[in-house]
């Protein structure tokens, strides 16, 4: 059986669920079971002690009015703790948190679990099906368990605002390689474990939460990722500036003197200056995210289409038909793929590389056959035949791993047949009485259904672009009629269920490769001497003039009547007229012989 990339399960979910909970929850208590980090009023802090919001109230003896104040200290490592008050505070909060209760760690890893659970649930039914392999929500984990993970170490080892963490780092990665829905789902459940770190304050927790979300949102894919990546993570940093001053106003009450007297620890500032660093540290570290996600970088892509790449030059060679097939699927499938907004060189590509296993029994495919030639599949059984023809997507599978091509191009070869019955070979069975007793499973294909837009297009523009050179004469109509029709066979057969192509994306699809084939294949008026030669008439034409083909006849015509060589033509050489009228005279004497 063919071996494609992992799909995420339920079983999957709830190991990455317990795992990831596990390692954030050894992350939010590990400290309070190191005795040595225990913060004492008149010594030295050994780490950094971030207190949690506590209101107290305080007495005004001049107007004889008690109000309640909020309290957030926070005990820079080295410092001692001079202030009786703020001492209280501190011996009280290490005395509850060490050690951490039992019921207390349950229920924080228990948290954990659901919000990871929930959020794989989400990548495997809602979002993206991209989001749903395996790799995909690993990487995803990862990096989100990653970031956590050197937050907790500025948390603890630095005297760092909370506010100038890059919460909108990783959604945006995830908005830029799955989707838009999976980053803002990813912002969510990010900021909840990022405000579990500084003990849920509330105004932190607000700030992360829209922050991250607003760049998620906002970020749109294009050509020009870095400024879209640079503008999304300003924007969401501008944002989180001002809801931290609303929020600050809500709970505290917002004071712009103290704000400016907090410098670089102030709210609006540190969410400015994090939203900045977010978005120039996704288009900074961007190749690194998009190998952990198994995503290729455009110059990978640029590189591999490259006619001189050796499975290129191997397929020309031993495939010719085949290749020039590939190369005429390129062309519709990187016009389609652009005109829906999909990755257009990674679907080019995609195409290049697809059929590259009919270089190992080229003769079994029609395209590669002489004129004339005799099929080997006349002499062949149907079961044996359609194993012949499966066998290319798994040889063209083992040849691109082999040539070391990243996954996400070896994905077209196993998905462009998707899991489709050779319906040929299976009715051809089944006429014969079929004798072996054999299954719709025998003639399956043994890949796997597309679950990107660029490779369930590339599915789509097989088929087109084989059905359309049967089209004669090429109308608009009869390429529009072809173009639906197999886009209605794969809807009623499944093949694009997983593929996130919507309702509207296959109707600009269809819409677009109607155009492109319509360009593709448009009439030009017959030459002269084209019809001359039917006719078996000498044409005067080829001892003095060449096609010139801005001009839809190659020729032009003066104001007698009669045919004038373009301006753009060249002369026939004496040596080319001979040879033309020798032709000329042989092909009449033939003609007379006939």
């Amino acid at each position: 059986m063919l071996r494609t990339r992992l799909v995420a399960g339920v079983t999957s979910g709830v190991v990455l669920s317990a795992v990831f909970a596990t390692a954030l929850s050894v992350a939010a208590f590990g400290e309070c079971f190191v005795e040595p980090w225990r913060v004492h009023p008149h010594s030295p802090a050994p780490i950094t002690l971030r207190l949690p919001r506590t209101t107290l109230r305080a007495f005004d003896p001049e107007t004889g009015v008690g109000r309640f104040l909020p309290v957030a200290s926070v005990i820079s490592r080295g410092t001692t703790i001079q202030d009786d008050a703020t001492g209280t505070l501190v011996r009280a909060y290490e005395r509850s948190r060490r050690p951490p209760r039992n019921t207390h760690m349950a229920a924080q890893w228990a948290v954990y679990f659901v919000l990871v659970l929930l959020a794989t649930a989400y990548m495997r039914r809602i979002s993206a099906k991209n989001a749903a392999l395996l790799r995909t929500q690993v990487a995803l984990l990862g990096m989100s368990l990653a970031f956590l993970l050197v937050l907790k170490c500025l948390l603890l080892f630095t005297s760092i605002s909370p506010y100038l963490f890059p919460i909108a780092l990783v959604p945006l990665w995830t908005s830029l390689y799955v989707d838009r829905r999976t980053g803002s789902m990813l912002a969510v459940i990010l900021s909840l474990f990022a405000a579990s770190l500084v003990v849920y304050d509330p105004i932190i927790s607000v700030v992360y939460l829209i922050s991250s979300g607003i760049a998620a949102l906002t970020f749109r894919a294009a050509r020009k990722q870095s400024i879209f990546l640079v503008v999304s993570g300003v924007l969401s940093g501008a944002i989180g500036a001002g809801v931290y001053v609303a929020t600050k106003e809500i709970f505290d009450g917002f004071r712009l003197g103290g704000e400016l007297a907090l410098a670089w620890r102030s709210g609006p500032l540190g969410s400015l200056v994090a939203g900045t660093l977010a978005g120039f540290g996704a288009f900074l570290f961007q190749p690194a995210a998009a190998r952990a996600l198994g995503n290729v970088s455009r110059t990978q892509l640029l590189n591999l289409t490259d006619l001189e790449q050796p499975l290129l030059k191997k397929m020309a060679h031993e495939a010719p038909g085949s290749w020039e097939h590939s190369r005429a699927m390129a062309n519709l499938a990187e016009a389609a793929a652009a005109g829906i907004g999909a990755d257009a060189l990674l679907t080019r590509v995609g195409a290049y590389y697809h059929d590259l296993g009919k270089s190992c029994q080229c003769k079994y495919f029609v395209e590669n056959l002489e004129r004339g030639e005799r099929s080997p599949h006349e002499d062949l059984e149907p079961d044996v035949s359609a194993d012949a023809i499966m066998a290319h997507v798994v040889e063209g599978t083992r040849i691109l791993r082999e040539g070391h091509i990243p996954e996400a191009v070896i994905e077209f070869s196993y998905t462009h047949h998707g899991t489709t019955i050779i319906e040929y070979f299976w009715h051809k069975c089944l006429e014969r009485g079929n004798p072996k007793h054999l299954t719709e499973e025998a003639f399956r294909y043994p890949g796997m259904r597309p679950r990107t837009r660029e490779t369930a297009i590339l599915m789509l523009i097989d088929s087109i672009e084989a059905g359309a050179r049967t089209i004669d004469p090429p109308t608009r109509e009869k390429f529009q009629e072809l173009v639906q029709r197999v886009i209605f066979v794969k809807l009623n057969q499944g093949q694009l269920d997983e593929s996130g192509l919507s309702v509207g994306d296959l109707r600009v699809l269809s819409s677009q490769i109607t155009d492109t084939l319509c360009n593709a294949y448009h009439k030009r008026i017959r030459y002269p001497w084209q019809d001359a030669a039917d006719r078996g008439e000498p044409s005067p034409l080829m001892a003095t003039t060449v096609p010139d083909s801005d001009h839809p006849a190659g020729i032009e015509m003066n104001d007698t009547g009669k045919f004038r060589k373009p301006a753009r033509e060249r002369e026939i050489t004496p040596v080319e007229n001979a040879i033309s009228s020798a032709a000329s005279v042989e092909g009449l004497a033939d003609k007379s012989k006939a």
